[in-house]
């Protein structure tokens, strides 16, 4: 259990411990930008990508931002992720991210805390949990040119 933003940190830091793995995370991508930063994402970004973790990402509607003013936060092959929009009916400004047997769980910038949970079976549920939200989510489409400049820095 972790608490303030500098734990909620510690939370996602914990997941760049591991490589090569595909991760699946539901995100309230605007509500965590407001509680850890664009800098801290910017940081992350890099190193989950040179880890190769790649991300089935769900954001909830409300939740949404725009990638052309957080270029680290595309999506594609480069990027190791996959973006979808939840349905609406899905808004919620907690967020979860499974990786391996574990499940880090952040609160929102009302509460700021997060908690990771090493289980097979949890991140069994959580895995169905999130692959039927992912069939209900409409992909969201990244503007390549909104990204070049981002790519291009992790070839430097």
């Amino acid at each position: 259990f972790f608490e303030g933003a500098a734990g909620v940190k510690q939370v996602l830091i914990d997941m760049l411990n591991y490589r090569d793995m595909e991760t699946r995370s539901f995100w309230p991508i605007a509500e965590m930008i407001k509680l850890l930063s664009a800098e801290f994402f910017d940081w992350h970004n890099r190193q989950r990508i040179q880890n190769k973790l790649s991300v089935k990402a769900i954001w909830p509607h409300s939740y949404l931002i725009n990638i052309a003013q957080h270029p680290y936060l595309g999506g594609g092959k480069s990027f190791h992720r996959e973006i979808r929009v939840a349905p609406k009916m899905t808004d919620t400004g907690m967020g979860y991210w499974i990786y391996g047997n574990k499940i880090a769980f952040l609160s929102s910038t009302r509460e700021h805390y997060g908690f990771i949970i090493d289980s097979p079976d949890m991140a069994e549920l959580m895995t169905v949990q999130h692959e039927l939200i992912w069939k209900l989510s409409d992909r969201l489409p990244v503007n390549p040119d909104d990204v070049k400049g981002f790519l291009a820095s992790l070839a430097a």
